[in-house]
Parts: C-alpha cells; sequence; structure tokens
C-alpha cells in the first residue's frame, strides 16, 4: 500500500506512479487530493486506486465508482458521519463489488471498538482489513480492547461495542443532557 493522503497535486502524482507502475501488488491509496484529479491520473496508470478521504457519502462513492476510478475504498467512519452512514456506505460497496478498508481518522479504543464492529459484520468477499488505532495510542479508556495481535483483530463478544469504559479516566463530561 501506498498512501499519498491526497497530498499529491496531479504532476507529482503523474510521476510518482509512474516511478511505482512496475512494484507487485501495490496499491495507491488517495494520490490526489479532488476526485477530478484522481480520474484524470487514473487515465495515466493501470495501478489499482484505493480511495478515502474524497468518500464522504453515498453520493461521492457512486461519484467515483462509475467514474471507473476506484477499485476499492478505505471506508473511515467518522469522514461519512458516523456509524449509521458508514453502515449505508459499507453495504453499498459490498453491492458494486468493491473491496473495504474499514478504519477511521485516529482514535482509540471506542474507535478500535466501532471499526471491529463494522469489520465484523462486512461480507468476507468485501473485508480487506481494518485498523485497530489504538494500537498507536498510548491511553486506553476500555482497557486497550479490542486489539490486535500480529496483525489480527476481532470484535469485542460483549453487548453493545463489547467494551467496559472506565468512566474515571475521563475526567469531568463538557455538557450535560438530560
Amino acid at each position: 500500500m501506498a498512501d499519498a493522503n491526497g497530498g499529491w497535486r496531479l504532476q507529482d502524482a503523474t510521476i510518482a506512479v509512474r516511478m511505482l507502475e512496475d512494484l507487485p501488488r501495490l496499491r495507491l491509496e488517495q494520490p490526489c487530493p479532488t476526485i477530478e484529479e484522481c480520474m484524470v491520473l487514473r487515465d495515466r496508470t493501470s495501478m489499482p486506486f484505493v480511495l478515502d478521504e474524497v468518500i464522504t457519502d453515498v453520493a461521492s462513492l457512486l461519484r467515483c465508482y462509475h467514474a471507473g476510478v476506484m477499485d476499492a475504498v478505505n471506508l473511515k467512519i467518522s469522514r461519512v458521519g458516523g456509524l449509521g452512514a458508514a453502515r449505508m456506505v459499507r453495504e453499498l460497496a459490498e453491492t458494486l463489488g468493491l473491496r473495504l478498508t474499514i478504519e477511521d481518522t485516529w482514535g482509540g479504543d471506542l474507535t478500535a471498538a466501532v471499526v471491529s464492529e463494522l469489520s465484523a459484520s462486512t461480507s468476507p468477499e468485501a473485508f480487506y482489513a481494518a485498523s485497530f488505532m489504538n494500537d498507536w495510542t498510548l491511553e486506553h479508556v476500555a482497557g486497550y480492547q479490542p486489539s490486535s495481535k500480529d496483525g489480527w483483530g476481532s470484535a469485542s463478544p460483549g453487548p453493545g461495542l463489547g467494551v467496559e469504559v472506565d468512566e474515571s479516566l475521563l475526567g469531568e463530561p463538557v455538557r450535560r443532557f438530560r
């Protein structure tokens, strides 16, 4: 996987794909910041594209799919508006035959729990990978659960997200609702 995180403008991306094209099994993730630039770049290479930063809702997924600009999607739960919206995007991606990596832009134990639950309910044919972001954080509000080991992880077996939050680690609420 080579992930430019949308950081290349079209000229730089063109140079990069020409240098990377002969590497076996390489997938290029989000080379350019816009769908339009990714579309132009796609015409210049046969490399498989994975898009994530420009996938913000069902409409953007459909636009990229129908433009033929991606082979897979890295579904970031908060980027599309939360778990409910992510489920809709995931189900559409499965229907379209796209492979999915499921993650979020960052997070700890609760993010890992949401990612693992959505991943566990994804069809095996569509599922490619998931990221346990709590592997890269030092603070753990739910006992570092769920976690991955040697590249493998699973959803927690308990109810809801399957984790218990240690509320003493959270501090005072910023706001209360009735």
